[in-house]
């Protein structure tokens, strides 16, 4: 009996760890002109998954694994990574502009058109395939979407004559989809960027690209940090070496990104309360978007599509040693 206790648990541990050693890493899906793309930190490389619109802007992965993104007319559509087929659409009441999708399977998809309600955004259910509702009276254009707490937040930018480029900040709680407008600035030197992590916000803000006059002002290289469920601010951290252009939030951590004047990227590591700088590295080139951080690789493009369909990279850096591990040109991928 006790040999065979013992076999047992030897087993038993054999098939732990097979389990852990055969668990595929996590990607991050991206687009490119159509093309769905998975960049893996863990091999170093970028691979097709399937292709959704040409005019798409985004795309975002559902609790199964499915990647949804914008189908024309006017569809959110899911794709198998891997077949690269279709395996569901939705159809929805405009044209999608951006969307997350939370832990529970909810797809929150902003709208760029503007109605005699202002702005939209639509919630679809990708569990079922199927449009919920329609929100409205959004002030602006998306300049963000994140998620924490139980709560979606959404980001927006005026584009009206009496509130062109003020700073909103919308809360829609998760569970009843009710949304409210939470956080107004009428500083048109700005726009909002959001980053979150258990129960903080992260609330940045970025020079808009034409307001040189904001170095120096009050805003310049501000995040705030602030509680996810009551928006309480908790701190206002504004000691930034150059202009913001990027944040990301990560268990234990908050990743600030800023521009020298070489066009470089100073990143400083923070701690959540951004009372401490845990680390200072500098990255070759701009930082546009983080796709994530896992295991210590940060992935992330060096430009952002917005600002125009120029050459943009995907970026594989190593935090701890301060070096980049690789860099893929977008477009090298079929």
């Amino acid at each position: 009996m006790r040999s065979f206790a013992a076999l047992l648990l030897l087993l038993l541990c054999a098939l732990s760890c097979f389990g852990e050693a055969a668990e595929d890493p996590p990607v991050y899906p991206l687009l490119y002109f159509g093309q769905v793309l998975l960049a893996d930190p863990a091999k170093l490389e970028l691979r097709m998954a399937g292709e959704l619109s040409p005019a798409a802007p985004s795309v975002a992965a559902d609790p199964e694994g499915r990647l949804w993104g914008r189908l024309e007319p006017r569809c959110l559509a899911a794709l198998d990574p891997a077949s690269g087929r279709l395996c569901a659409q939705v159809e929805l009441p405009r044209k999608p502009y951006n969307h997350l999708i939370t832990p529970s399977g909810k797809a929150y998809v902003t709208h760029s058109a503007l109605t005699k309600d202002g702005f939209t955004l639509s919630v679809v259910d990708t569990r079922r395939g199927v449009l919920l509702l329609e929100l409205t009276g959004i002030a602006g254009l998306r300049t963000d979407l994140a998620q924490a707490a139980g709560f979606v937040y959404l980001a927006a930018a005026g584009v009206g004559k009496e509130n062109s480029r003020h700073c909103y900040l919308y809360q829609i709680d998760e569970a009843t989809d009710r949304i409210r407008e939470a956080l107004h600035s009428p500083d048109p030197g700005f726009y909002w960027k959001l980053a979150a992590a258990g129960e903080r916000l992260y609330l940045g803000w970025l020079p808009a690209r034409d307001a040189a006059s904001t170095v120096g002002s009050a805003g310049f290289g501000r995040v705030e940090v602030r509680d996810a469920r009551s928006l309480e601010l908790l701190r206002t951290w504004g000691e930034a070496p150059g202009p913001l252009r990027a944040l990301y939030a990560a268990a234990g951590q908050v990743l600030l990104f800023f521009e020298d004047q070489a066009g470089n990227t100073e990143l400083r590591v923070m701690d959540p309360m951004l009372s401490a700088v845990l680390q200072a590295r500098k990255l070759a080139g701009p930082v546009g978007r983080v796709l994530g951080l896992r295991a210590g690789i940060l992935t992330y493009l060096d430009r952002r599509f917005e600002t125009g369909y120029t050459e943009v990279n995907l970026c594989f850096y190593e935090l701890g040693a301060g070096r980049e591990l690789k860099r893929i040109k977008l477009g090298g991928a079929r």
